[in-house]
């Protein structure tokens, strides 16, 4: 597994985080585990709008909430959004990741929390992109650039980065601890940042 990212060895990941597998041919990035269909995992608060602008850049690439079932698994996982390039067969699994749960209050997505997760999915020859949610809240169009960016090196075809020549490339953010996660949750740290203003 190829793993990068802007943070280096030892140090606190940051967003966004990214995982590419090992590809045995260049020509053939096709995951050798495809969905297995829709889910009906929770969506989260920023899932909608952020999607909306997915589809403005990458059209028919994009999917939401895709299953994926990896070997020796009884249950499936569900990407927030996968975008299929369809050349070559690449699939991104584009995650939104939140501090903490609207519904229970509970940490996630905190250091090491998506570990095992992130595993199946390069095992089964997907990429895996995690941006936290208050990037794709606050410059989702930098995020898709960030995508592009990731299309580009791996398919090796730079067509897709041209409509992204005049933004931004995305700030990135520390990832959280867990009790970093409990203490953004009482400062209301998620309502700051969805709220209009």
């Amino acid at each position: 597994m190829l793993f990068f990212n802007h943070s280096m060895a030892k140090s606190t990941p940051v967003y966004p985080i990214l995982f590419i597998p090992s590809f045995p041919n260049s020509k053939d990035l096709s995951p050798h585990i495809k969905p297995s269909g829709s889910g009906n995992a929770p969506v989260g608060a920023s899932e909608e709008q952020f999607g909306e602008v997915l589809n403005h850049y990458f059209g028919d690439w994009v999917r939401s909430q895709q299953e994926m079932l990896p070997d020796g698994h009884e249950r499936p996982y569900t990407a927030d959004f996968l975008i299929v390039e369809p050349n070559t067969g690449l699939h991104l699994d584009i995650e939104v990741d939140e501090s903490h749960s609207f519904a229970t209050g509970e940490p996630t997505h905190y250091l090491g929390d998506d570990d095992y997760r992130n595993k199946c999915f390069v095992d089964a020859g997907w990429v895996v992109i995690r941006f936290a949610e208050e990037q794709v809240v606050s410059q989702p169009a930098r995020c898709c650039r960030f995508m592009a960016n990731v299309l580009a090196k791996v398919t090796g075809n730079t067509a897709i980065t041209k409509q992204f020549a005049d933004v931004l490339p995305v700030t990135p953010m520390k990832q959280w601890s867990r009790p970093q996660a409990t203490s953004l949750r009482k400062k209301k740290y998620r309502q700051r940042y969805l709220s209009p203003t």
